[in-house]
């Protein structure tokens, strides 16, 4: 299967790219798309990559969908979706995107177990407190995107197409990360594994630091980034070892000093939430390599080396 040239330059995930391809073609005859749920981790692609695959949506006639984006979290309730974002969705016949649309409220959830059945008619008719509604799949589209798509009931999950991306491999990164910068400013080729080294494992993290190592070359004026001008970049603009932030760096050292710990003794140790270590700083310790959770949280062998340089 041929990739659409509406993906040419992306660096990365093939396997999305070409099944998104399939949709693409199919959509160009049939006027209709499964119901789309784009799966990754924060900072994964997403968005970029619905967009990317509504650019490329065209119907039959020759037309194309316009795009109505909005973020699960902004949905009150079924009540705020029906008087706000359907009476769009149906004026404009189309491609409505949710983003983190594991925050789509229960309600709203319940009512897409009926709107969303898979079947091959695609007109589906929803009665509601707030009235009737109708859905014409042949001129409506959906696609969300989750990153904690266990949130989602389980029925809503079966109804969706889920399309999961890959890991980023160290090499995809350093491409995004070097396609950010100007071409006047070069990387010395020794530089790169250092650079690898701080990315965090997703292309939002590679295109901010290219932005922040383009700003930091235009206020100094410089043209290469060799090693030692990479490890001043690192140190003015608060780039950690690793790619690591202050919170995470904490975690580390608290369970070099302590040993094994609990997520409670963790959270009482560090002050920060368990909810928030479990969201926002295990995932990259666990994927360095540095951090392995069993009953408790431990450091690696990878994690007590790297933790003697901290």
């Amino acid at each position: 299967m041929q990739i659409n040239k509406a993906f040419t330059g992306v660096i990365g995930q093939e396997s999305v790219k070409r099944t998104l391809s399939v949709f693409i073609d199919s959509y160009k005859a049939t006027n209709r798309l499964p119901f789309i749920n784009l799966t990754t981790q924060k900072g994964g692609g997403k968005t970029f990559f619905a967009r990317k695959f509504r650019e490329a949506l065209e119907r039959p006639d020759g037309t194309r969908p316009p795009m109505l984006e909005i973020n699960g979290k902004t949905i009150r309730n079924a009540r705020a979706f029906f008087e706000q974002v359907y009476p769009l969705w149906v004026e404009h016949n189309a491609f409505l995107f949710i983003d983190e649309g594991h925050n789509i409220p229960k309600d709203l959830q319940e009512i897409f177990l009926t709107a969303l059945n898979v079947d091959k008619n695609p007109v589906r008719t929803v009665t509601t407190e707030e009235g009737t509604f109708t859905f014409d799949f042949s001129k409506l589209s959906l696609c969300m995107a989750t990153t904690n798509q266990e949130k989602l009931c389980e029925p809503l999950r079966d109804r969706l197409r889920d399309i999961s991306f890959e890991d980023y491999s160290g090499e995809e990164l350093y491409e995004i990360f070097e396609s950010n910068l100007e071409k006047k400013v070069q990387i010395d080729p020794a530089t790169k594994q250092d650079i690898v080294s701080v990315l965090r494992g997703n292309p939002r993290d590679a295109v901010v630091k290219a932005q922040d190592a383009q700003t930091y070359a235009s206020a100094t004026k410089l043209k290469v980034f060799t090693k030692t001008v990479w490890s001043q970049f690192c140190i003015a603009m608060g780039v950690n070892p690793m790619g690591l932030s202050n919170s995470e760096l904490q975690i580390v050292k608290a369970l070099k000093d302590r040993g094994a710990m609990t997520l409670n003794g963790l959270s009482s140790v560090t002050g920060y939430q368990k909810q928030a270590i479990q969201r926002d700083y295990e995932q990259i310790l666990v994927r360095k390599n540095l951090l392995e959770i069993d009953v408790k949280r431990k450091l690696t062998r990878q994690g007590m080396a790297f933790a003697q340089t901290i």
